[in-house]
């Protein structure tokens, strides 16, 4: 019954790198779109940039 133990640690770290890497990228993905929003204004303000 140790095999139990050493696959549930290894499930729990391999949900826990997912879980990492979720917010990561949400974050990544929510400062991406704040730029572009900020720059999609600035450009409206401004007038079409090609």
């Amino acid at each position: 019954m140790m095999y139990a133990g050493i696959i549930g640690i290894l499930y729990i770290l391999i949900v826990a790198i997912f879980a990492i890497l979720a917010i990561y990228a949400l974050v990544l993905v929510i400062i991406f779109l704040r730029l572009r929003i900020d720059e999609i204004r600035a450009g409206r303000s401004a007038g079409p940039i090609n």
